[in-house]
């Protein structure tokens, strides 16, 4: 089984550089990984590197400032290196840059989305997005990232079930500790509704390393996945845990 960890950082500025993700990856087994930029650095040229020095191993996501008067250029320099999949956009773009997004999926480029006021309150914007762009690929990470501040939030964060219609959405299985402790119980009867909504061809499963922690940490959440301790059936464990983020973020 091909294990491919669809949502890590690596950085020289902050977090941890590629040689001790490497290190980690290699402690859980995990062959490949999907280099997400971090907020605030939009200096790309380092995941860029890694990605050049092994393409088979490591795809890119970019991040773009959508307040810079050129934004645009930014994101088509993104997509002409030939080293990123995609870009990185905290949800709010979907209401006040638009246009970033529509560039985004004409050039080629998969998006996900970071939404830490959650994704409920920007669905029509990005239906709308959607509805105009059929080409454009989108993933939800950290389950949609539901505002546990709310109260019976899981319940109202489902209404992002709305999207599982768009056949080009994904929803990665990430950042569970942000929620609850491991082994992350109380999402478990949200993760089984996720997995029916979207489908197991796309469901992906991501670290969020080293947000996620310690390598302990990181190995003891894949394991929920590859042991069978999420409520996801052993066939469809394969795709989930690498052959759907293969083929979005590796197979362009």
């Amino acid at each position: 089984m091909n294990i491919t960890d669809a949502y890590a950082h690596c950085g020289i500025s902050k977090y941890e550089p590629i040689e001790q993700v490497r290190a980690v990856m290699c402690a859980a087994g995990v062959d490949s990984a999907v280099l997400a930029q971090h907020l605030g650095e939009f200096d790309n040229s380092y995941i860029g590197s890694v990605v050049k020095g092994d393409p088979d191993h490591f795809a890119g996501i970019g991040l773009i400032d959508p307040d810079s008067d050129n934004a645009e250029q930014s994101l088509q320099q993104l997509a002409e290196s030939n080293l990123f999949s995609g870009a990185r956009w905290l949800m709010q773009v979907v209401d006040t840059a638009p246009h970033l997004l529509d560039a985004c999926a004409d050039l080629g480029l998969g998006m996900i989305f970071y939404a830490p006021q959650g994704t409920v309150p920007f669905i029509d914007g990005l239906s709308r997005v959607l509805d105009k762009r059929l080409n454009a690929r989108v993933m939800l990470s950290h389950l949609g990232n539901p505002t546990s501040g709310e109260p019976d939030y899981l319940q109202s964060h489902r209404r992002i079930f709305e999207l599982s219609r768009y056949g080009n959405v994904y929803l990665q299985l990430s950042g569970m500790g942000m929620f609850c402790p491991h082994p992350h119980e109380p999402l478990h009867n949200f993760v089984a509704d996720a997995v029916e909504a979207f489908g197991t061809k796309r469901v992906v499963w991501g670290s969020n390393y080293p947000v996620c922690g310690t390598q302990d940490d990181y190995i003891k959440d894949l394991r929920l996945l590859l042991n069978g301790q999420l409520p996801i059936a052993s066939d469809a464990i394969p795709d989930i845990a690498g052959a759907n983020a293969r083929r979005f973020w590796f197979d362009r």
